[in-house]
């Protein structure tokens, strides 16, 4: 089928009627009197076009008007929610679902800043925070369609604790995980790519030999998709000498395929507390950071290696004490 081959728009008495109809069903866009050009006719369109597509069977069509019908707008036919990370949709998802569930049946226009600013400071701490983020991009996607006049979420302040997340991986813990795993167990080779790659464990569990550019080892990262530029070291070469020639990806589990992100993490957690250290893998994508600083490099070019997207997130986590020694033990560690 080609666009919006289930579009049916008459005219009747000067007025314009639109609807969407397959398998001999039709079910009203809930946007009659517009022109059929008009971006919301469209709009209304994806969205039911999307529950017959990939909802169950008899999902009900939400009102035209309320949040519910607005919220299957933005999820069939925003382009920002189409280029998010999937780990940021399923986080995003769950967080809409309650709210459709609890809001669903609410007129749009009845939706106020004072409405969500109160429902979000009674929540309070990251969990408002994070729900401010969902819901924001929804009403700024049905402004631009002009089914609501203004984004009232646009003016919503929190005030939230600060993010403290995890500590870099300091000198003692890459120190007491070295002793604790020999080279040769998949846990040594996790905490060593880890350690001279800077990748998130999302990137860690995917890249391998097929990301090797010349001297460098680039991919895409999962989360913001910007392209990561690693120098391939001597002693990262050293570690990627003892992965299997031919595979997907640089460290696989015992059936001999790539791990998911959270099993690697888990993998890595039990391994630490194994050697008594609080590390994580995200620790070591500071420690990584910390390494490249020690070694003079600017946070321009640590940015280009790590693919973070803040200056400042960089220069925060090179500030680590013990910088002499870190860089020391992960040198010494190949």
């Amino acid at each position: 089928m080609t666009k919006e081959d289930y579009l049916r728009s008459r005219k009747r008495r000067g007025r314009w009627f639109h609807y969407y109809r397959r398998n001999g069903v039709e079910k009203s866009l809930g946007v009659h009197g517009l022109e059929p050009s008009d971006p919301k006719v469209k709009a209304a369109y994806w969205a039911e076009h999307a529950r017959w597509q990939d909802m169950p069977p008899g999902t009900a069509t939400p009102k035209a008007g309320t949040f519910a019908w607005g919220l299957d707008m933005y999820l069939s036919g925003s382009r920002s929610w189409a280029d998010y990370a999937e780990g940021t949709k399923k986080s995003r998802l769950a967080i809409l679902n309650r709210y459709r569930k609890a809001q669903g049946h609410r007129p749009l226009s009845s939706i106020t800043s004072g409405d969500i600013e109160a429902a979000l400071y009674a929540k309070g701490g990251h969990g408002a925070a994070n729900e401010l983020k969902a819901l924001k991009p929804v009403f700024h996607h049905l402004r631009k369609l002009r089914i609501i006049p203004k984004n009232p979420a646009a003016g919503v302040e929190l005030d939230t604790p600060a993010i403290i997340g995890f500590p870099t991986t300091d000198a003692d813990e890459i120190e007491a995980f070295i002793e604790r795993w020999e080279i040769g167990t998949v846990e040594r080779l996790v905490f060593d790519l880890g350690l001279r790659t800077g990748a998130a464990r999302v990137d860690l569990c995917k890249i391998g030999r097929h990301n090797i550019q010349g001297n460098l080892l680039t991919f895409n990262r999962n989360k913001s998709t910007v392209v990561t530029h690693v120098p391939i070291t001597g002693d990262l070469r050293a570690v990627i000498n003892r992965t299997p020639d031919i595979a997907p990806a640089f460290i696989l589990n015992k059936y001999g395929k790539p791990f998911t992100a959270e099993s690697l993490g888990n993998l890595y957690r039990d391994a630490a507390v194994a050697a008594g250290i609080k590390s994580r893998l995200h620790g070591l994508r500071k420690a990584f950071c910390v390494y490249w600083a020690e070694d003079g490099k600017t946070a321009h070019e640590i940015m280009a290696m790590s693919g973070h997207l803040s200056l400042s997130e960089v220069q925060r986590y090179t500030q680590a004490a013990d910088r002499k020694r870190i860089i020391q033990l992960i040198a010494g560690a190949a």
